[in-house]
C-alpha cells in the first residue's frame, strides 16, 4: 500500500483541480467517520487533511487515495501554547496554498480552523457542528463553550449539523440562523457503511469464542471513546446493578481510554472487572457489533450518534440516554430505548429488560437494521456531500 502524500507547508503545491482542506482535531474522528467522504472527494478535488498523526494512528485505507496529509499538534484539551501554535501553522498553510475550501470538524478544528482561515481570506469556510460540549454545562463553562461555537459560525461561511435536533438546538440559542445551516442527506456525518457493517454469524461466532464469551452470555457493548462526557460511569454504575443479579451478564468496551476510565472505575465496579473486556481502539468496530447483543451509549452529548445506526446495521438495538441527535437516531421503543439522561437505575433496568427478552432484542433489532438500511446507507451521505461541493465549489 502506497504511503500518504505529504504536504510540507513550506513548499509550493501546484494544483489543477479545486482544493479543500479539512481541519480534524484526531484521526479517530477520521477514520470513524470521514473515510469514504474523503475518499471520493479526492478523486474531483485536490484534498487536505490538517490533523495531529502524533495522537492517534490514521487507517491506512486512506493509503489508497491522493489524499495530502499535514501533521498539526491540534489537542482536544484547552492549552494556550499549542493552540496558538496551531492556529500559526493553519494559518502560514491557509497562506501558502491559498485553499478553495477550508471545513473543519470537531469543536477545537472549528475554533482553530474557521479563525485561521477568516484572516488568511480562504473564500468559502465551512465547519460541521457534531454536538455541542455546553448543552450539559452551567454556569461559565457554558457560557464560555457556547461563545465558541457562536464565534465558529460567525466566522464560518456556513455551517452544517449532524441531525435535525441538533439545528433546533443551534437555532434557539441563537447560534446561527437558518439561512446559514443545514443537514446533508438524512442525518449522521458519515451514514454506514453497508458492506463493512451487516450481520455476520461466521464473525459473531469466531468473536466470542476468541473472548470467551458463552453462547448463553448478552453481551453488552459500547464503541467510542472512553471519557465522561460518553456516559462511561453511569454505563459501568448500570452494569454493575445488572451483573449483580445476573451472571450471564458481559460488558465489552471497545475505544481509546482517554480519561483513563479503567483506572478509575476500579472501586465502582469492585470484583467485576474480569467480566468486563477492555479491548481499546480499533479498525474495525463491527466485528463486536456482529457479535454482541445490545448497544449501550448513556452519552451526555451527540450530534447524531452514528455508532448507533452503525450497531443497528449490524442487528443491534441499542440503549441510550435521551438527548439531542441521538433522538434522531433511535425510535424509541421502535429500534431501541431511551432513558432520561443521568437515571442510572432507569439505565440498568432496560439493560436487564433486554437481557431478559431475546424477543424483544430480536424485534428492536430487526427493525433498527431495516431503518438504517433505508435511511442511512454512508453512499447516501456521501453523495450529499458531493453534491454540495458540486453545486457550490467553483471548478
Amino acid at each position: 500500500m502506497k504511503k500518504y502524500k505529504k504536504l510540507n507547508p513550506d513548499t509550493e503545491s501546484l494544483r489543477i483541480k479545486p482544493s479543500i482542506c479539512f481541519i480534524v482535531t484526531s484521526p479517530f474522528t477520521v477514520n470513524g467517520f470521514l473515510i469514504n467522504h474523503l475518499t471520493e472527494l479526492a478523486k474531483l478535488y485536490e484534498v487536505t487533511l490538517c490533523t495531529n498523526v502524533d495522537q492517534y494512528y490514521l487507517s491506512p485505507k486512506l493509503g489508497i487515495s491522493n489524499l495530502n496529509i499535514i501533521n498539526v499538534p491540534l489537542s482536544r484539551k484547552i492549552s494556550l501554547w499549542i493552540d496558538l501554535k496551531s492556529w500559526w501553522i493553519l494559518f502560514c498553510v491557509f497562506r501558502k496554498y491559498h485553499f478553495d475550501s477550508v471545513h473543519s470538524i470537531t469543536p477545537k478544528a472549528g475554533l482553530l480552523g474557521m479563525s485561521a482561515a477568516f484572516f488568511a481570506r480562504t473564500p468559502f469556510r465551512l465547519h460541521t457542528f457534531t454536538g455541542q460540549i455546553w448543552s450539559n454545562k452551567a454556569g461559565m463553562h457554558r457560557f464560555f463553550f457556547k461563545y465558541v461555537d457562536w464565534v465558529i459560525a460567525k466566522l464560518a461561511t456556513f455551517v452544517f449539523a449532524d441531525s435535525s435536533s441538533q439545528i433546533e438546538f443551534l437555532l434557539q440559542e441563537g447560534i446561527c440562523n437558518s439561512s446559514k445551516i443545514a443537514m446533508l442527506g438524512e442525518g449522521s456525518i458519515s451514514g454506514v457503511d453497508l458492506n463493512r457493517f451487516h450481520v455476520n454469524a461466521l464473525v459473531k461466532a469466531n468473536m466470542r469464542q476468541e473472548l470467551l464469551a458463552r453462547e448463553s452470555d448478552c453481551i453488552f457493548l459500547y464503541v467510542g471513546r472512553l471519557c465522561r462526557d460518553k456516559g462511561l460511569f453511569d454505563l459501568l454504575s448500570a452494569y454493575t446493578k445488572v451483573k449483580a443479579v445476573n451472571t450471564n451478564a458481559v460488558l465489552w468496551l471497545v475505544g481509546p481510554d482517554e480519561e483513563d476510565i479503567n483506572g478509575q472505575s476500579k472501586e465502582l465496579i469492585n470484583g467485576l472487572h474480569d467480566s468486563i473486556k477492555w479491548i481499546g481502539p480499533t479498525f474495525t468496530p463491527e466485528c463486536y457489533m456482529q457479535a454482541a447483543d445490545v448497544l449501550l451509549l448513556p452519552s451526555y452529548r451527540e450530534g447524531f450518534g452514528s455508532v448507533i445506526i452503525e450497531a443497528a446495521a449490524c442487528h443491534l438495538p441499542t440503549i441510550a440516554y435521551r438527548i439531542n441527535g441521538v433522538i434522531d437516531a433511535i425510535v424509541d421503543g421502535k429500534t431501541g430505548i431511551l432513558v432520561e439522561t443521568g437515571n442510572v437505575s432507569a439505565f440498568a433496568k432496560q439493560m436487564q429488560r433486554l437481557l431478559a427478552s431475546p424477543v424483544l432484542r430480536e424485534s428492536l433489532g430487526s427493525f433498527a437494521q431495516e431503518r438504517a438500511f433505508a435511511n442511512f446507507s454512508s453512499k447516501a451521505v456521501t453523495t450529499a456531500w458531493l453534491n454540495f461541493y458540486a453545486k457550490n465549489l467553483i471548478h
